[in-house]
């Protein structure tokens, strides 16, 4: 029987902040609830964007808030020839063509196939690289949401034009690598699921389970982000941070916002699961910060 194995896998763009925090902390509670393993593992394949004191301060910030990964640390930049290794798979099975488009050029939705003539050719210098998606399936059975059906993503970019592997692609063989069996997650990234899946069921690679959970939002509806521009939580007072959650979950007999941090992690253990979580959210999937 495989151990329950689950992960975070923030990107080293700049701090947490309290979506990052809920994220973490959701994912913690599902290992541990489990009696299982949680690992971090770095995003820090765009090296214009990431930085490693951006990496030491999350790192500095998790531990703060007593969430440890039970492993070392694992860095996505370190992989970068097992991802090569993948793509090559993937190039041999013939579902891979060179995609010249622009993000400009196209309009919102799945990829409408303009590139799909250099299906199986060789690669063009200076083009992303997209992958054949006919065998795809959108359905997705969700750890916490049950059934689900996603939108059909087209052809997807596994390969950026820059020369980045693409998130899916990434993802799909850290997962393996990392032995990862649940992946708990935000529910912003639903739709990214069965695209994951089907690179690993192409690599001939087990599939992790998956969970989505709600996410935080702001008074507009807007996610809470660095894109747009989340205030950083402060790592050295954990508890207001965990108080703050637990207000928003609307948890009883707290404990207090001077408790340190993991007198708060044991309470969320007893107090919620993120399936409870779920149900509190409802259907909108978003809590209201």
């Amino acid at each position: 029987m495989n151990v329950y194995r689950g992960r975070f896998a923030p990107s080293a763009t700049g701090s947490l902040h309290l979506g990052s925090i809920f994220a973490a902390l959701l994912s913690f509670l599902h290992a541990k609830q489990q009696n299982g393993q949680w690992l971090v593992r770095i995003d820090d394949l765009d090296e214009k964007r990431c930085s490693q004191s951006h990496s030491d301060e999350i790192l500095h910030c998790l531990s703060a808030f007593g969430l440890e990964s039970d492993r070392a640390v694992v860095y996505q930049s370190t992989r970068l020839t097992d991802y090569a290794d993948a793509l090559k798979t993937l190039e041999r099975q013939n579902i891979l063509y060179s995609c010249t488009c622009s993000r400009k050029s196209l309009p919102k939705g799945p990829y409408l196939g303009n590139c799909t003539h250099r299906l199986g050719q060789g690669f063009l210098k200076d083009a992303a690289i997209r992958i054949s998606t006919r065998k795809l399936s959108t359905n997705v059975y969700d750890l916490l949401l049950g059934p689900k059906m996603t939108d059909s993503p087209g052809d997807f970019i596994v390969k950026r034009r820059d020369g980045l592997f693409a998130y899916q692609l990434a993802c799909a063989v850290d997962e393996h690598i990392d032995s990862i069996t649940d992946v708990i997650r935000g529910v912003d990234l639903l739709e990214s699921t069965p695209m994951q899946c089907f690179i690993s069921e192409r690599l001939g690679l087990v599939n992790s389970n998956y969970g989505h959970f709600p996410i935080l939002v702001d008074s507009d509806g807007v996610k809470l982000s660095k894109q747009t521009f989340a205030s950083p939580v402060d790592w050295r007072f954990p508890c207001k941070t965990y108080s703050k959650l637990a207000e928003l979950l609307s948890l009883t007999d707290t404990p207090s916002d001077k408790d340190p941090a993991s007198t708060w992690l044991t309470f969320f253990q007893s107090a919620t699961t993120p399936a409870a979580i779920c149900g509190t959210a409802g259907v909108a999937h978003t809590l209201s910060v």
